[in-house]
């Protein structure tokens, strides 16, 4: 497993070697320690630091100071979108200030993965490993979407758990008829009271 996180590990520490800003940062988090745990591939990815170097590792990891859970479309939004990490989709344990310094290293981090890629592995298989990585986002991202669908197609249609839209649409209106009924009908019982005095 470590062998064939080798190649993203020089990618990414080439990366920051480029990046003087990001390297600073890097610094502060020595003998710092990560563990993200992707649920749905069950897998455990560890990010350590030694030195201003990532190190990483799959699998077992000893106790980290900040465990990051999430499924593994949510943790790869956060290249794009490092804010997510505080979002519902991701739990953090840990050292919550830990956490925020994190996110402002992703933040500032910008860099070409198939550019540091290749310098590692070449231009034969950066290419595809790139194109792979990114087929495999679509993917998961489509895959995700349609499964959204389905589920609700599915609790709408097949098992009638949830309401389709009209039915929303004629209980709103009902509730609203209802409410109208009540509010004349509290009126006329003020008056019948006023009268009764």
């Amino acid at each position: 497993m470590r062998r064939l996180l080798k190649p993203f590990e020089l990618a990414l520490n080439a990366a920051i070697a480029q990046d003087p800003e990001t390297q600073s940062k890097l610094t502060t988090f020595d003998q710092r320690s990560i563990a993200i745990v992707i649920t749905d591939l069950k897998q455990t990815l560890s990010v350590s630091v030694k030195q201003s170097q990532l190190i990483l590792t799959l699998g077992d990891t000893p106790p980290s100071d900040l465990v990051i859970t999430g499924q593994a479309l949510s943790l790869a939004k956060l290249g794009n979108n490092p804010d997510n990490l505080f979002s519902a989709a991701i739990n953090i344990h840990g050292d919550v200030q830990f956490a925020k310094q994190v996110r402002d290293l992703i933040e500032g981090f910008d860099f070409d993965w198939e550019q540091q890629l290749a310098k590692v592995t070449g231009d034969t298989l950066a290419y595809p490993i790139a194109h792979s990585l990114r087929q495999f986002h679509t993917w998961a991202q489509n895959s995700h979407q349609a499964m959204q669908l389905n589920i609700a197609e599915y609790l709408r249609e097949e098992s009638q758990i949830l309401p389709d839209k009209s039915q929303v649409k004629d209980y709103l209106s009902e509730v609203d008829t209802l409410r109208a009924d009540a509010d004349r009908l509290e009126a006329r019982i003020a008056r019948l009271i006023g009268k009764a005095s």
